[in-house]
């Protein structure tokens, strides 16, 4: 029984030791910080160096953990469409893909400084591409997305590429970025009524 007891209390501590540096991580990166050293992370969730690499192995098994963290924040964002015609529900996937991006651009920005040193920070940023052509594509009609140069412009128009480099290049405000963004979609959509 005490042994049980013991060992209950090892998994919580090292539970809540792998939910620290997870945390640290985050809240590095919201503070806008990059993607701290695995020095910085461990000061900051206050553990040893070592706890970093025995929870998570490598870097990258620590970007896996805080992605699968970040991606929990936006489940809602799956819903179903409430729209029943197609316009209606890229206008939705517009007003959602705008709520997520503003608070995934430091994660993105951070990611970019990092891409070479990690395919699995490329591929995560390629998976998350793809995931959201393939809503695009079940939303749009076959009839309309064989208009390959419409259907790219729809696209490239809400992604989270364009809405960074309206923020971050453009320097615009998250209203102005979304303002730009919007008059683009509507434009395509009118343009297929």
């Amino acid at each position: 029984m005490a042994d049980t007891a013991i060992l209950d209390g090892r998994r919580k501590r090292s539970v809540a030791s792998r939910d620290r540096i997870i945390n640290a991580v985050i809240a590095l990166v919201d503070e806008d910080q990059g993607i701290p050293g695995a020095e910085a992370i461990a000061a900051r969730a206050g553990v040893g160096l070592r706890s970093v690499f025995r929870h998570f192995g490598d870097m990258d098994g620590l970007y896996v953990a805080v992605i699968d963290r970040i991606g929990r924040r936006y489940t809602h964002l799956t819903r179903p469409y409430e729209a029943t015609s197609w316009q209606g529900q890229v206008r939705e996937a517009l007003d959602r893909r705008m709520e997520m991006f503003e608070t995934v651009l430091p994660y993105r920005r951070a990611a970019d400084m990092h891409r070479q040193r990690s395919p699995l920070l490329n591929h995560g940023l390629d998976a998350l591409t793809m995931m959201f052509r393939a809503r695009l594509e079940g939303i749009v009609p076959s009839a309309e997305r064989a208009d390959a140069l419409w259907f790219e412009q729809l696209d490239l128009w809400l992604s989270l590429e364009a809405y960074g480099r309206l923020r971050d290049r453009q320097r615009l405000s998250h209203a102005n970025a979304v303002a730009v963004i919007d008059a683009a979609v509507s434009a395509l959509i009118a343009a297929k009524r």
